[in-house]
């Protein structure tokens, strides 16, 4: 098998501030999967939002309605944190005019080049990717008529796959709701292919994980056997120490004192902030800490400190400074991940079509919190 790196998109600006972007996919041949490239570029004073914020949704649809894969941009960037054991490439940088990047990878095997599982277009008349997005444009987020998608794509079109093959792994959102106060929210899980894994996303602004969301447990046949069962906090730690996660997030900020910033890591156990600033004798200087955290928003303190020789006076810093941030969650930020087949192996996935019923119940402990549940199923060949 001879995998072939090309391009669906090469730095494609986008015409439209806001819209969903089609692209028709190859009509045969063995496609691994694809990496969407996004770059945006800031607005005239900053840019303040985070880049996945607007990719609304991903979907990869066969013959006009057959989903093959459906995310929305917070949930892959999530799954592909849960694949690449990090955080996605980026450049996050909220810089005058600078140009922020994120690469999301879609697969469609465990891995890319998976010689088992990967989707085979000739199955279909027509495959199509479908990219809606809706970047802010404002002086402090996006400049207008400056999305850009770049996209390499793998894949085999020799015209004689390996024999073998075991399928490919469609990834979907099943379920979407606001959290409440209090209670379960219970949603019926499909049991037409086994399950590799499940992914549920909560996130509340200034929230910290496992406050609206504190328990998840997988039900078969109504609780006659419960395979899964654990607190929020125990999955996210048990995802970062067992799976190998790293729970860290950098980025370059522009901000003065007293602004927030939203670091998409859950919550913030630790981190740090240094300002870039060329120091010289008998100048005012700056000093950046975290003033408080809450959730993964921080709230940052800025000083200027007298350069004289009285070295006394300190006024808090209204000047936008280029910063550095670093902070550590725990696990995948604002996400649990139940693995299934653990390693990779496909004898391991949950085998759905045995069971009468198959449940997904979350305890909820606060309100408003957005939650999405999404799954990875093994469609076979």
């Amino acid at each position: 098998m001879v995998w072939e790196r090309r391009l669906l998109l090469d730095a494609e600006t986008q015409v439209s501030d806001s819209a969903t972007r089609r692209i028709s996919l190859p009509r045969r041949g063995a496609l691994s999967g694809f990496e969407l490239r996004t770059r945006i570029t800031n607005g005239a004073t900053a840019g303040e939002e985070h880049i996945v914020d607007a990719i609304d949704r991903v979907e990869v649809v066969a013959d006009g309605s057959h989903v093959l894969f459906s995310l929305e941009g917070v949930e892959l960037l999530r799954w592909a944190w849960y694949g690449l054991k990090r955080f996605p490439p980026q450049t996050w940088n909220e810089g005058v005019s600078a140009v922020q990047e994120l690469v999301l990878p879609v697969l469609f095997g465990r891995f890319l080049a998976d010689p088992d599982f990967y989707l085979d277009l000739a199955q279909y008349r027509d495959v199509e990717l479908r990219i809606q997005y809706s970047p802010t444009i404002a002086a402090t987020s996006f400049a207008t008529g400056t999305t850009q998608f770049h996209i390499p794509y793998w894949v085999d079109d020799s015209g004689s796959p390996p024999g073998g093959r075991l399928g490919f792994l469609r990834t979907t959102q099943v379920k979407a709701f606001t959290s409440a106060a209090a209670g379960e929210e219970v949603t019926e899980l499909s049991r037409l292919y086994r399950y590799m894994d499940m992914m549920v996303y909560a996130r509340e602004a200034a929230i910290a994980d496992g406050v609206d969301v504190t328990e998840v447990e997988l039900r078969v046949d109504d609780k006659r056997y419960v395979p899964y069962t654990g607190l929020w906090d125990d999955i996210q730690a048990e995802n970062e120490h067992m799976l190998g996660v790293d729970p860290t997030v950098k980025m370059m900020a522009l901000r003065a004192n007293a602004a927030t910033i939203d670091l998409l890591t859950g919550r913030v156990l630790e981190g740090k902030v240094a300002a870039r600033f060329t120091y010289i004798a008998a100048t005012d200087f700056p000093m950046f800490t975290i003033g408080s955290a809450a959730g993964d928003r921080i709230t940052l303190a800025g000083q200027l400190v007298e350069g004289s020789g009285t070295w006394a006076a300190v006024a808090l810093d209204t000047t936008r400074r280029t910063l550095d941030v670093e902070a550590r969650g725990l696990g995948i930020g604002s996400a649990v991940v139940i693995p299934f087949a653990l390693n990779g192996k496909p004898e391991l996935a949950l085998d759905a079509p045995s069971m009468a019923r198959l449940q997904l119940a979350l305890t909820q402990g606060g309100a408003g919190a957005a939650v999405k549940v999404s799954t990875r199923e093994l469609v076979p060949a």
